[in-house]
């Protein structure tokens, strides 16, 4: 009697191929390090070193912590591709995803990856992946110990009594690109500038909370908070709101920044972040405070624009609710569940609105001259038997500068301005604004010299009507419209 044969396959994947696809997930320098500080914080380090040197033939990166490090039979589940289901349960404090974080961030950067590990036990725990052994053998081998002497000597000892674990890259071959080594340290200073800024502003609220401390090359990174800009001129909190998918909260906090005009240079830098500060409007994104996305709509259908740039909104999400936001494998990007998209969507709006008014009205007052001036807007909004209507300001120096030139005749361009206000397209207005596919022009978008022409002519016919020249230039200074141009 033949033996039956079974119902399925086996097909394992091969090593080298395998591995080289891990390679391509998308991380930058910048994702990758913060993919194995997660690591870290998640072992409770409370301090986190990063090192680097470069040469012709033995460049590395090194990244130490005093964390809770690990034994043997955890050291290779850390170093095993897919070492934790998505699925499973995580502890709340937990920064990790997959299971894939350690290898895969490494793996976009190197072709070895060592680690070494002491726990509270004093032993000490070495494995290393190097991908040319496995691509040779073309087996699954994890080596036992160091790779050779020069990688003994680039992973060094701890730096301290007590655990930690050491993540050591070499063959930088994503970083290193050319053997040229002029232009290769160039180019691995600038990436490691950027490292620092990503690292700050990722990691900000535990490093202000005084919970973890990074320093690249002993220098201490500084947190980089989005939305506290000025101690002088503090952004504008609006409410806060609590929404909950699966009896798991969501915090929602819109924040206004101050306009430009209010701060110092420095201050000014510290908008610009790493992306320059129209780029990092909108939603930053924190999974269990560690930020997830630095400025980005999202899927939300919202355009970056200049005049939206003063607004910044956090959301903190658990890690309890990563496949409904869909967190992928970086840690970097995400989509806003469908159950809570409208009401998301509608805070995000609000704040638009909220935000284009504090940019286009600098705060709706100006300093000039040691003095504050009360803007004058060309537009009133005004409600009338439970309805909301627009019509132009007739106090506006413009309006009565043109009715004083008209006299009698002023009765026409009253009639004429009474019909612009009443035929005001609302509806296309907020049609088109919110339509995804339109890009709707800012205020004198790519023509301020017209503008400054108009400010010029304005001031011009105010001194003809017989008005002072100081006093024609305070006055005009206070319309909205003009609030654009450098008047200092």
């Amino acid at each position: 009697m033949s033996k039956q044969k079974p119902e399925y396959d086996i097909v394992r994947p091969k090593p080298e191929s395998f591995l080289q696809s891990t390679r391509s997930f998308g991380y930058s320098i910048e994702t990758a390090i913060a993919d194995l500080i997660d690591n870290s914080i998640t072992a409770k380090a409370t301090e986190i070193k990063i090192t680097y040197g470069i040469d012709r033939y033995s460049s590395f990166v090194r990244v130490v912590d005093n964390g809770k490090g690990m034994n043997e039979k955890e050291l290779l589940n850390a170093m095993r591709i897919g070492s934790f289901n998505p699925l499973d349960a995580r502890h709340e404090n937990d920064l990790g995803r997959f299971g894939l974080g350690l290898k895969t961030a490494s793996f976009s950067q190197c072709r070895r990856l060592t680690v070494k590990t002491r726990n509270k036990t004093g032993k000490v725990f070495i494995r290393c992946w190097d991908l040319d052994i496995v691509a040779k053998v073309k087996d699954w081998v994890l080596l036992r110990g160091i790779a050779n002497k020069n990688s003994e000597k680039n992973l060094a000892d701890f730096s301290s009594e007590g655990s930690g674990t050491i993540i050591l890259w070499e063959k930088l071959d994503r970083l290193v690109e050319s053997d040229e080594v002029k232009s290769d340290k160039e180019h691995f200073y600038r990436k490691f500038d950027n490292v620092r800024k990503h690292l700050g502003l990722t990691f900000h609220r535990f490093i202000e909370a005084k919970e973890i401390s990074i320093s690249v090359l002993n220098d201490e990174l500084e947190p980089i908070n989005p939305f506290n800009i000025s101690l002088e001129y503090p952004s504008t909190e609006l409410a806060e709101e609590q929404l909950s998918i699966k009896q798991q909260n969501i915090l929602i906090q819109p924040f206004i920044l101050p306009h430009e005009s209010k701060l110092s240079s420095g201050e000014r830098n510290n908008l610009e972040i790493i992306r320059g500060w129209t780029e990092h409007q909108g939603i930053f994104l924190y999974r269990n405070r560690r930020l997830i996305a630095d400025g980005t709509w999202l899927d939300l259908d919202f355009k970056k624009k200049e005049s939206q740039r003063l607004c910044r909104i956090r959301i903190d999400i658990p890690n309890t609710l990563d496949s409904e936001w869909q967190i992928d494998v970086k840690k970097a990007s995400a989509k806003i569940p469908d159950v809570i998209r409208k009401r998301i969507k509608t805070i995000c709006f609000t704040s638009i609105e909220k935000a284009i008014k504090v940019y286009t009205q600098r705060g709706a007052y100006l300093k000039r001259k040691g003095e504050k001036k009360e803007i004058v807007y060309l537009w009133k909004a005004k409600q009338k038997q439970g309805k909301r209507f627009y019509e132009i300001n007739k106090d506006h120096p413009i309006y009565q500068l043109i009715t004083a030139y008209l006299e009698k005749d002023a009765y026409i361009f009253n009639d004429y301005i009474k019909l612009i206000g009443e035929s005001l397209p609302i509806n296309f207005i907020v049609s088109d604004f919110s339509d995804p596919s339109m890009t709707m022009k800012d205020f004198f978008e790519g023509s301020k010299g017209e503008l400054k022409a108009i400010y010029q002519n304005t001031v011009a016919a105010l001194i003809d009507a017989g008005v002072s020249e100081k006093d024609a230039i305070e006055k005009v200074n206070r319309i909205e419209c003009f609030q654009q141009l450098d008047l200092n």
